[in-house]
């Protein structure tokens, strides 16, 4: 395929005659040696993520039966064998890109480094941040990094690590399926973020370093415990949850001030309160150490999630539900209210990028009758106080900007973008929410269903392609060289 081909240009150093000139005179100094050839070996480029969610459901289509012969295949070190079955399995399903990556080691398993790339290519481009880091470091794939081919692949990583972090920052983070992703809207381009099981129930983004905690509670009803995961914008990547051995409640809070970092509190009424460092480490903290101040999300022992984050540059006679009937604006001094008895929710409000813009969710009123469309979304001209509803719901509502002008709405019809420029609003198809939690009125039921992780029949504690590295590395997959790599793919 043109999309795999690798564009090889060679450079002479000293020129070549043509027909029956003669040839150039050798360098005059001894030192610049025989004539010499370079050999510059370029990647093309290949569009990052996926162009749509049901794209990375690849274990529920039909490349999966070969697959699981692939990965048994593998655990009995039968590299021929794992080869055969992904080909079939990428025959199925091309877009199978567990098989494209396990293919590739295969590959260099069997000493085939020219038949890497390819697979390889695909299963990097489609998931960059399981996939691309997780390429540069596995054992197995030394050989072939040693290549010009290798040389130039450790390139187009580098290359393709920079476009990922770009397509980060200029995306809306949403939530389906219990996992976080990435959207570009416009471009329609999705990279996921997550690998929690489908157990991710609520998330804290702080802005300023680019870095979102997100929540998770797995287990059996009677042993269910929650672990916190972090993910870095700015360096593209991302952790698995880390498990904090506590079935709640918990607070996450992120300190500014030394130590850095995530704070989690475990326990009630005083918590516990322990930090969790960018090695995905956690350390406790001094016996009487205090929230730190900024956002903080609570999540109960039920699974219940509820960030608290009051907007800067307004005031309000907020109640202890940070609730309010009116706000001010501090740029225009323009006071902003909704419908009586509808208040507004503090902890929704936002504003755009450029200030301009504000953005929040109001309780329409405080009866909780079964499907009642009772919350709404408002966008405001801080200049004018103009308030503009966008849209309605009876499951709560949440808000997040995706650019000046661009608002993404999480309601009852899912995930929707609406433009301040009268343009049509986007659907995220596929989307059910968004990074912070909805916002329902306070007399609702606040404890959502319990949170139960998907069934599975095809548990895959280590990645495929990492577990025979592991062993000849004499380490388990959690530690160690191969552990490193094995956490950056999963």
């Amino acid at each position: 395929m043109a999309e795999d081909r690798v564009v090889l240009v060679l450079a002479l150093a000293a020129a070549l005659g043509c027909g029956s000139r003669a040839a150039p005179p050798p360098p005059a100094h001894s030192e610049a040696g025989p004539t010499e050839v370079a050999d510059t070996t370029e990647i093309e480029a290949r569009p990052l993520g996926l162009p749509e969610l049901a794209a990375y459901d690849w274990r529920k289509r039909g490349g999966q039966p070969a697959f699981r012969l692939a990965r048994a295949s593998e655990a009995a070190g039968d590299w021929a064998a794992v080869a055969t079955t992904c080909q079939q399995a990428l025959t199925a399903d091309p877009g199978h890109l567990e098989a494209s990556w396990l293919l590739a080691v295969a590959f260099a398993k069997l000493g085939k480094p020219d038949q890497i790339l390819a697979p390889l290519a695909r299963a990097e481009a489609g998931d960059f941040a399981k996939w691309g880091p997780a390429s540069l470091e596995l054992p197995s794939l030394q050989a072939f990094l040693a290549t010009p081919v290798g040389e130039a692949w450790r390139r187009r990583v580098e290359d393709d690590r920079a476009r990922y972090i770009a397509a980060l920052g200029r995306s809306a983070i949403v939530t389906a399926g219990g996992e976080l992703y990435a959207v570009e809207v416009e471009a329609a381009r999705w990279y996921r973020l997550t690998r929690a099981s489908g157990a991710v129930i609520g998330a804290l983004a702080v802005p300023a370093v680019h870095k979102i905690a997100y929540v998770t509670r797995t287990g059996p009803r009677a042993k269910r415990a929650f672990g916190v995961g972090l993910i870095d914008l700015a360096r593209g990547k991302g952790s698995r949850p880390v498990p904090l051995a506590t079935p709640g409640p918990i607070t996450v809070a992120y300190s500014a001030r030394p130590p850095l970092g995530f704070w989690i509190g475990a326990g009630a009424p005083r918590p516990a309160w322990r930090q969790l460092d960018d090695e995905y480490l956690l350390h406790p903290l001094p016996a009487r150490s205090a929230r730190p101040s900024g956002a903080w999300l609570d999540v109960t022992a039920k699974g219940s999630v509820h960030l608290h984050a009051l907007p800067s540059g307004v005031t309000a006679d907020w109640d202890d539900q940070s609730l309010a009937s009116a706000i001010r604006i501090g740029t225009s001094n323009r006071v902003v209210s909704v419908p009586s008895p509808g208040l507004i929710d503090g902890n929704t409000a936002a504003w755009s990028s450029d200030r301009i813009h504000f953005a929040f969710v109001a309780q329409l009123d405080d009866h909780c009758t079964a499907g009642a469309v009772n919350t709404a979304a408002f966008v405001v001209d801080a200049s004018s106080g103009a308030a503009r509803e966008l849209e309605r719901a009876a499951a709560g509502i949440a808000l997040q900007w995706t650019a000046e002008r661009k608002l993404a709405v999480a309601g009852d019809r899912g995930v929707t973008v609406y433009s301040l420029d009268d343009a049509p609003p986007v659907v995220i198809e596929g989307a059910t929410g968004l990074l912070v939690p909805r916002e329902r009125p306070r007399c609702a039921p606040a404890e959502p269903a319990d949170v139960v992780e998907p069934p599975s029949d095809d548990p895959e504690p280590v990645e495929p392609g990492l577990a025979d590295d592991a062993r000849d590395a004499g380490v388990a997959a959690s530690g160690g060289a191969d552990g490193r790599a094995a956490d950056d793919a999963r």
